[in-house]
């Protein structure tokens, strides 16, 4: 493939991404609707013994577009980088958003991917995606974590109190 045909298939995707700031994409994400997605996860927490985390990522950077860096790839970098996989029970969960993209991943951890099959994050995800393109952001959220609670409560319920291991605050970036 030529380089003139690469550039030009990158310029659609670099154009997403720089036009889609994190001020701009914060309009579909207040403070109140994340604030509330929070305490849904808190509440969701109370049910399971998953411990789940919800990164929203406006844009990539230019380096990243031109590396042709994908969302599972940003996925796994947050769910590294916030210790997801570090939990006691392996119940880790990342809801990864890649706004610009309207990419929507989630990384489950080891102790729950041999109980889950990766078609149900899928599904989870093309719910959230379907709702994302009627721009219903923070119901499609709240609608697949709700979603994620159920999975989670049918394979792993809480059987006592457990510690929450993970901040449960959305991140906006």
């Amino acid at each position: 493939m030529s380089t003139t045909k690469l550039n030009m298939r990158l310029w659609p995707r670099l154009w997403r991404h720089w036009i889609h700031p994190r001020q701009r994409v914060s309009v579909y994400f207040p403070v109140l609707a994340l604030q509330q997605l929070t305490e849904q996860i808190a509440r969701s927490e109370q049910r399971h013994t998953g411990q789940l985390r919800f990164v929203i990522e406006s844009s990539l950077n230019t380096a990243s577009l031109c590396h042709h860096i994908t969302a599972r790839q940003r996925a796994r970098y947050w769910f590294s980088h916030l210790g997801v996989w570090d939990t006691t029970e392996k119940s880790g969960i990342l809801v990864y958003v890649l706004f610009a993209d309207r990419a929507v991943e989630i990384i489950a951890d080891r102790g729950i991917n041999t109980c889950v099959d990766t078609r149900e994050w899928q599904k989870i995800c093309n719910h959230i995606t379907q709702a994302f393109q009627q721009q219903n952001y923070m119901a499609g959220l709240s609608a697949g974590l709700d979603e994620l609670t159920e999975l989670l409560v049918q394979y792993f319920p809480r059987k006592h109190a457990g510690v929450n291991e993970l901040a449960d605050e959305v991140i906006l970036r």
